[in-house]
Formats: structure tokens, C-alpha cells, sequence
């Protein structure tokens, strides 16, 4: 899975444990093992992740406790980190939540 730089330290410091993403359909599947990237082709990676729970919830429904799965302190820091990335924070977009775990570096 891609990640930013900034998101692969928070994965390492065990401060991210779950990311939200737009995709048509899943790109993961729980159970799976995923090399954690922050470049799509590129052969290094950073650690691995093991998929828990792959879910759909709209983004008006997060919670603080998922804004700090996410590594954030608030849902406020959430949000600017999302439309920094995605352009904007839609309310009634429902988005793939994929919570994991580090499983090896």
C-alpha cells in the first residue's frame, strides 16, 4: 500500500493503525499482508501491514477515536490532512476504511 512519508513514521511509531481511502472497489483484503511504500513501483518498502478490518463509512460519521487511528489528535487535524491530499472534505463521501496492524519491518 502507498503511504505518504509522514504516514509510513506514524505506522513505525505504532500511531497509525487505519487509513481511509477513495477506491472504486477494495484494493486489499482482510487477512492480507501489504508491503507499505511511499513510491507505487518502487522494490522498497518500509514495513508490512496485516489488513483487520476492511469497512465502508462516510466521512461525516468519523469519530475522534478514528481520527486518532488515523494518527491525529483531532478530527480537525484529520481534515486538513485529507483535503491537503484528496482537494476536499465532503461530509456524505463514503469512503474504504482499512484498519491494520504492523506485523514486520
Amino acid at each position: 500500500m502507498i503511504f505518504r512519508p509522514e504516514h509510513i513514521k506514524m505506522i513505525l511509531e505504532g500511531k497509525k493503525t487505519a487509513t481511509r481511502r477513495i477506491w472504486k472497489k477494495p484494493m486489499v483484503k482482510v487477512g492480507g499482508i501489504y508491503k507499505v511504500k511511499a513510491v507505487m513501483l518502487s522494490k522498497v518498502y518500509h514495513c508490512r501491514i496485516k489488513v483487520n478490518f476492511l469497512y465502508h463509512q462516510r466521512l461525516g460519521a468519523m469519530t475522534l477515536e478514528d481520527a486518532k487511528k488515523e494518527g491525529y489528535d483531532s478530527l480537525e487535524a484529520f481534515q486538513d490532512i485529507w483535503i491537503a491530499i484528496n482537494g476536499e472534505y465532503d461530509l456524505h463521501l463514503i469512503v474504504d476504511v482499512v484498519e491494520f496492524e504492523l506485523v514486520r519491518c
